[in-house]
């Protein structure tokens, strides 16, 4: 085994502690705004109108928790179904202007106290170019 090997099982654990905790963050900004974790996670995603199989890809999900998700958001009025360009059976689910403001109250809590704050500015530069050069070579 080299030394490469034998730090990985500590990095994962480290990832997944890091996950966790960005996890509970989205959750309690979600909760802060009146939302789900998983509303949020669609509001979070309609920065435009997407078709729902394209936004449960984004968000991890089946077909059928996307349905219940957008149905939830759209009784609150907060995302509208509309006619797909290209596809007459087709919807696409967009964000209502009462969507679109809720939307930006998540993104101002999300940066509101970001779980790591506590890393100097330079360290979490180098921490995401070492995530996206990890996510792009993986």
């Amino acid at each position: 085994m080299t030394t490469g090997e034998a730090e990985l099982p500590g990095l994962t654990a480290l990832l997944y502690a890091a996950t966790a905790r960005l996890d509970a963050h989205f959750a309690a900004c979600a909760g802060s705004v009146g939302l789900t974790a998983s509303q949020a996670n669609a509001v979070h995603e309609l920065a435009e109108p997407l078709g729902m199989r394209e936004l449960g890809r984004r968000m991890c999900c089946e077909p059928p928790n996307v349905t219940f998700v957008v149905d939830r958001l759209a009784e609150r009025g907060l995302v509208e179904r509309r006619p797909h360009p290209g596809d007459r059976r087709a919807k696409l689910i967009a964000l209502t202007p009462a969507g679109a403001e809720l939307r930006a109250r998540l993104f101002a809590a999300l940066a509101g106290d970001p779980p790591l704050t506590g890393l100097p500015d330079a360290d979490r530069r180098a921490l995401r170019v070492l995530l996206d050069r990890a996510l792009r070579t993986g």
